[in-house]
């Protein structure tokens, strides 16, 4: 009977150590933020999808090393970017635009050739999401 009751004290702890916890987890709650929405890309122009093709999701993850820039490039399906770390310069023709970390922009399947640069001190990371076609590149460079 001795046995028994240091377990029964010890199972009773336990038991309400778990017992407290359970309500600051009903507490917390998911979350949801929008970052970005819009029917135009960057460069003014209008979204429109690869059609005749089977659909294809893409996510990307795009380190780009500080003082690197990618090629002249286009996309040919729309897509999400964000700018989780690092600082870039988006280049199309005379028009640039910078972007830091927690920003985001839109790339349209119609827009002109253009280039990003890792401008800050630290590389860009950039997440792409990509509304895309099997078989159709992420991007075709110029």
């Amino acid at each position: 009977m001795n046995i028994f009751k240091p377990l029964f004290l010890t199972a009773i702890t336990l038991l309400s150590a778990f017992i407290t916890l359970e309500p600051a987890k009903s507490q917390e709650k998911i979350e949801v933020t929008p970052l970005i929405q819009s029917t135009r890309g960057l460069s003014g122009k209008k979204i429109s999808y690869p059609r005749w093709k089977q659909a294809e999701l893409r996510l990307l993850k795009v380190n780009i090393p500080v003082g690197l820039k990618t090629p002249l490039h286009i996309h040919p399906a729309p897509m999400l970017v964000y700018v989780q770390q690092g600082k870039i310069k988006h280049s199309r023709g005379e028009t640039i635009n910078y972007f830091s970390s927690g920003e985001s922009f839109i790339e349209s399947n119609i827009g002109s050739p253009h280039f990003v640069e890792s401008v800050g001190k630290k590389p860009a990371v950039l997440f792409v999401g990509v509304s895309s076609a099997i078989g159709l590149p992420t991007t075709i460079n110029k």
